[in-house]
Order: C-alpha cells, then sequence, then structure tokens
C-alpha cells in the first residue's frame, strides 16, 4: 500500500475519504449532554429496568421472557428521616414494558425485581440502585406509570382538553374535571364484589374503559381523575388508604391535587369547591353524595388514614 514515511497520492485520497467518515461519526457520539437508551438500561438473568426517564420520575421494566410465575417489581427509598419507603407493584409475565413511579423523592433508589418461587414465597431476580433527581416540581406526579396510564391519544386525554377549554385557571381546570366525574360515573358494585371475593385479582384501572363506560369503583374513578389532570399539565396524586366503616376500615382511594394557585390540596374541612379553596377530593363519596348524606363523613377526617400515594 505505501512505503515507511511516504504516501501516495492515492492513498492520501483513501485516508481524506476514511476521516471524512470517521470524524462525523466521532462527532456524533461525543456530543455533550447526549445520551443512549441502551446506556440505560440494566439487564439482569430474566429481566431489564431502563432508567433513561429516572429524572422524570419513573422507570419501565419488564422480563425478558414469558413467564408462568407471578412477578413483582420494589421500589425501596430511604427518606431525610430514616425511614424506608417500599412500594410494591405486579410486573406482568408476558414481556411488556411497565412504568413505575419513583415518587418518593429525590435520592437514591433500590429496585427490586422478584420472582415467585412457590406459594407466598418469592425470590430476587433484579437489583439495581439509581440516583434521581426530578427535572422538574412534582415530576412523578405529571407522567403516565402503571396505575395512572394515559397517553396522547387517549380518549381522556381528549376529555379533559374538552372540559378545561373555557378554564383561565388550573383551579378552574380541576374544578371542571371533578365536577364531570362527580357527575357522570357511577359505582361499579359488580367489580367491587369480585374483588372482595378474590375473583378478580391484581386489577389495574383502564381508564378509557371508565370514561366509556361510565362506571367503576374508587381506584377506577382516583387513577382517571388524576391522569386527567396530568394530561392537563396539573400534578395530581392518587391516594391509597383506608376509611372509617363499620365493621372495620375499608381500603379506598381518593385524590390530592397541586395548583399553583393553591399548593396541595389536601384533606381540609370541606367537601366542595367554593371558588377559591377545595376540600376532601374523594370523588367516589361525592358522585354518590345526592342527598348530601355523606357529607359529614368527607368532613371528618379523622375517617380518612393515607397509606401510599401515587
Amino acid at each position: 500500500m505505501w512505503k515507511r514515511g511516504r504516501f501516495r497520492p492515492q492513498d492520501i485520497r483513501m485516508l481524506k475519504k476514511i476521516s471524512g467518515l470517521i470524524v462525523p461519526a466521532l462527532l456524533i457520539f461525543s456530543q455533550p449532554g447526549m445520551v443512549f437508551a441502551s446506556e440505560n438500561i440494566r439487564s439482569g438473568a430474566k429481566s431489564e429496568i431502563d432508567v433513561t426517564n429516572g429524572n422524570d420520575g419513573y422507570i419501565t421494566a419488564r422480563s425478558t421472557s414469558k413467564t408462568t410465575r407471578r412477578l413483582k417489581l420494589r421500589t425501596s427509598y430511604v427518606n431525610s428521616s430514616g425511614a424506608n419507603i417500599e412500594y410494591t407493584y405486579d410486573l406482568n409475565a408476558g414481556g411488556a414494558w411497565e412504568t413505575y413511579s419513583l415518587q418518593s423523592g429525590e435520592g437514591k433508589y433500590t429496585i427490586r425485581i422478584f420472582e415467585n418461587a412457590d406459594g407466598a414465597r418469592y425470590t430476587i431476580i433484579q437489583t439495581i440502585n439509581v440516583d434521581i433527581k426530578y427535572n422538574r416540581e412534582h415530576a412523578p406526579f405529571l407522567v403516565s406509570v402503571q396505575n395512572i396510564n394515559f397517553h396522547p391519544g387517549s380518549m381522556v386525554v381528549k376529555k379533559a382538553e374538552e372540559l378545561c377549554k373555557d378554564a383561565a385557571t388550573d383551579l378552574q381546570k380541576v374544578e371542571s374535571i371533578y365536577k364531570y366525574i362527580v357527575e357522570t360515573l357511577w359505582y361499579d358494585t359488580e367489580k367491587a364484589g369480585k374483588i372482595a371475593a378474590g375473583e378478580l385479582t391484581g386489577y389495574l384501572p383502564d381508564v378509557d374503559d371508565t370514561l366509556k363506560t361510565s362506571q367503576g369503583i374508587c381506584f377506577d374513578y382516583s387513577s382517571m381523575f388524576a391522569a386527567m389532570l396530568r394530561s392537563r399539565n396539573i400534578p395530581a396524586k392518587m391516594i391509597m388508604g383506608y376509611v372509617a366503616a363499620s365493621p372495620k376500615p375499608v381500603y379506598h382511594a381518593w385524590n390530592e391535587v397541586y395548583t399553583v394557585e393553591a399548593g396541595w390540596i389536601q384533606i381540609r374541612s370541606e367537601v366542595r369547591f367554593d371558588g377559591k379553596d377545595w376540600g376532601r377530593m374523594d370523588s367516589t363519596f361525592a358522585s354518590g353524595n345526592k342527598n348530601g348524606a355523606r357529607t359529614k363523613f368527607m368532613r371528618d377526617d379523622k375517617n380518612y388514614t393515607k397509606e401510599k400515594e401515587y
């Protein structure tokens, strides 16, 4: 090809062609801040966890092959008080990606995936650690996740846009969506009975189905409310916990919402919107409160105990 210390003209032309290909490629791969998804997919023997969107408040995970064994995903986070906050979810066994919230705060998370061994016993099949710094305020409460699942083409997204088209403020948007849910949805006693009887396990809301059928359980109400608000860029939480009942408390879901005007709207003494302030965001109980019989119950903070927030 060439002799030591001496290039032929054709050799120089060849080198120019080669360098013309190599240099742009090097520039592409060395751009500051460029991150490739493959670098953020952590692979285990039987599963994968993608942390690409961690700073947006969520991760995705999947089983790398179909399995007949039940799978679980758990996020663990130690807060500033030293308390370990854990959330455990089902992971589908069909290999599809699912989205999970990192809602406990900024900092280090440990994420584990478990596989059922036998009975109630599970074994860990993957563990990763990831450091999270949200790229915007309230990031986890603005995105679609497993139990508040929506996308730009969702029926609920289009409905929320329609309901909010004349709203001038976020509070007005919240009021419009809340009023629609309370006045439109009906409680699905048949579905509630199946879940209570263990006939329907691992249930997850389908917000478009809730909109289409105009019925659901508290899980459906609160998931749909949160999805609609998040789609309008309003931070919303789905709260899971207990409400007072006889002979013992029952598990329930309701909402908390953030607006610039009011901050986080949480449990308060009123249950209605007065044009300036909101009370408890319990759309399930409010929708069945046709004669006002439940108003006193919803006004009493002692009747509600928060356990988890999504």
